[in-house]
């Protein structure tokens, strides 16, 4: 079997600083615990995700209707 070469990938060193920064290394790990205090990241998260889900669900509800009562 024969390996393909990779191609290779170079970054400044600028990118490479943004890149680090980026994955937030100093921030911990999003945690939950079903019986404790959840990460009030995921709970934001979770309530973001909830609202756009309504909104999605009441325009596609509405978008029903109006073509049923046409």
């Amino acid at each position: 079997m024969t390996q393909k070469a990779r191609p290779s990938t170079t970054i400044s060193r600028s990118e490479r600083e943004e890149l680090l920064e980026a994955m937030l290394v100093d921030m911990p790990e999003l945690t939950f615990t079903p019986r404790g205090d959840p990460d009030p990241r995921l709970v934001q998260l979770a309530r973001l995700l909830g609202r756009q889900m309504a909104r999605q669900n009441f325009e596609a509800q509405m978008h029903r209707r109006g073509r049923g009562s046409r």
